[in-house]
């Protein structure tokens, strides 16, 4: 589970003891699925293998979701996408807690594997565990808590695993619309910083990388024509939340009030000069900060999903500057020839907004809108007027 502090889960002086002998006859082995939180670090959910032997005292639970608050850099590292995540190892119990604090579903998924099989996971993981071993760069479409158990599974498994279930045939975008239904803010800002390949489409092994469609999948599975989980017990049921939401402010509602607002100060202007300078040069600053972000994520980061970010179209880096070079009296030539280029690029991006290879945000489609008009405004105003 991604949490704000490693809580202390290795327990060392436990592994010393039990890295030295194998599981038995009666041990098992089951993946823990939590369900989704209301945390946007907690809230596509989480996965854990849980193994237990009761003749030799052993209940550990494998964990590959955790990271240390204290790393130097550590939020500069998040966003380059250099944050090294690490395995862990705890209680059952400490788990479930947790998830019962969050009001959070727990489910346990019994695995019908051979003590052979369990004990080459057992061994995998208690080596992974090492100091020298634990520490993995996070990815979270592609190397996450639950791509891990799904290749672990994979590699000892070999061709005889077979995942049966066919795929939902969604894009990740449109998963993490799904899980991010109910934080409208969150989906817009994770909308804007996700390029083209979010729009990809997710096949059966890429969409386990979310914890419940793992589970799903699991259900599913077969190894050598046997399913692969043998039983499916509720550790800890929450309590279906019955609260109807209030009203929200959606982004779109803010994006489309500015629109407008912005074209009632051009109508103004034309009617009585009332200066739109403000409101334009503010605009260009918050779009430029965005773009600003959109190449620092592009290009200078490690985020194999922030490339090819067709939002730079609108939100563009040298908005940050232009802020301040147009809406000037007298107009400069430039300004004309960038209003000019610079309109018909949003008017185009205005006519494909919905058949680009991108899945853009619905309230980014205001924004485009008032930069088109403005910009042929604004040119208006410049050839004719000089204003």
């Amino acid at each position: 589970m991604i949490k704000k502090l490693l809580l202390g889960l290795l327990l060392f002086v436990f592994f010393e003891a039990s890295a030295q002998k194998s599981l038995s006859e009666k041990a098992e082995m089951s993946l823990i699925t939590v369900a989704p939180g209301d945390e946007l670090y907690s809230g596509f959910g989480h996965s854990a293998l849980w193994v237990e032997d009761q003749s030799k005292g052993l209940s550990v639970v494998f964990n590959y979701g955790t990271f240390d608050f204290e790393t130097p850099g550590f939020y500069m590292k998040f966003v380059r996408g250099k944050l090294d995540y690490m395995l862990s190892a705890g209680r059952l119990s400490y788990l479930v807690n947790s998830a019962k604090a969050e009001k959070r579903t727990v489910i346990q998924q019994k695995l019908q594997l051979t003590l052979e099989q369990k004990n080459q996971i057992y061994d995998f993981l208690i080596n992974n565990i090492k100091p020298e071993n634990r520490f993995y760069q996070y990815d979270f479409f592609f190397d996450n808590c639950s791509t891990r158990f799904r290749d672990l599974l994979e590699d000892v498994l070999g061709e005889g695993l077979v995942w049966e279930k066919k795929a939902e045939g969604y894009t990740f975008r449109e998963f993490l619309d799904i899980y991010l239904e109910d934080k409208p803010w969150q989906d817009f800002g994770i909308d804007l910083a996700l390029g083209q390949p979010t729009d990809d489409l997710a096949d059966k092994r890429n969409e386990m990388f979310l914890p419940d469609l793992l589970m799903m999948h699991f259900d599913k599975a077969t190894y050598n024509g046997k399913p692969i989980v043998e039983d499916k017990i509720i550790l800890y049921e929450a309590e279906e939340n019955e609260e109807t939401a209030g009203f929200q402010i959606l982004p779109e509602y803010i994006t489309w009030f500015l629109c407008l607002f912005g074209i009632f100060l051009s109508v103004r202007h034309h009617k009585s000069k009332l200066s739109d300078v403000w409101f334009n040069r503010l605009l260009f600053l918050i779009t430029g900060l965005v773009g600003c972000l959109i190449f620092f994520l592009w290009f200078l980061s490690d985020h194999v999903v922030t490339v090819n970010n067709w939002n730079i179209i609108w939100a563009f880096p040298l908005n940050l500057i232009l802020a301040f070079l147009l809406f000037k009296k007298p107009a400069k030539k430039w300004h004309t020839v960038f209003y000019a280029v610079f309109g018909i690029i949003q008017f185009m991006l205005l006519g494909f907004f919905y058949t680009l290879p991108q899945a853009m945000h619905a309230a980014v489609l205001p924004i485009v809108l008032y930069f088109a008009f403005k910009s042929f405004n604004l040119l208006y105003r410049t050839k004719k007027m000089n204003v």
